[in-house]
């Protein structure tokens, strides 16, 4: 079963820890809250279409986020590249239950979201579909 946690780290990055049984990978952002709005649309484009897509940005290179839907299954897959010379690194990959993975991605940042005083938004556009 994947698991994901996202808060912010010590030097104010957006941290997402993603776990899958043994396997754990953390990917971050210093675009905030850019890479929060980002994940969301990625989850709605794959509730609408099957597909979607994101990137957190760093100073050092870029993480990218790919979700698959198809009907009530997922594949969640997190690549690294620090440039155009090294190409896209494997982070994390893991397949599960759509309906799980996009609930608690909402609500992570939703609980992120509330931590930083804002109101949380992630759930007023839940698309169980």
């Amino acid at each position: 079963m994947v698991d994901l946690d996202i808060r912010t780290d010590d030097f104010g990055r957006l941290m997402c820890t993603l776990s899958d049984g043994n396997v754990t990978a953390t990917a971050t952002a210093s675009n905030i809250p850019d890479a929060a709005a980002d994940l969301l649309s990625a989850v709605d484009q794959a509730a609408l279409n099957g597909i979607g897509e994101c990137f957190w940005l760093r100073t050092s290179g870029v993480f990218r986020w790919l979700l698959r839907r198809e009907q009530d299954s997922a594949r969640l897959v997190v690549l690294w590249s620090a440039g155009t010379v090294t190409g896209w690194e494997h982070v994390f990959g893991a397949e599960c239950d759509w309906h799980s993975l996009q609930r608690m991605i909402r609500q992570q940042i939703d609980r992120y979201e509330v931590s930083l005083g804002r109101p949380g938004s992630a759930r007023a556009n839940v698309r169980d579909v």
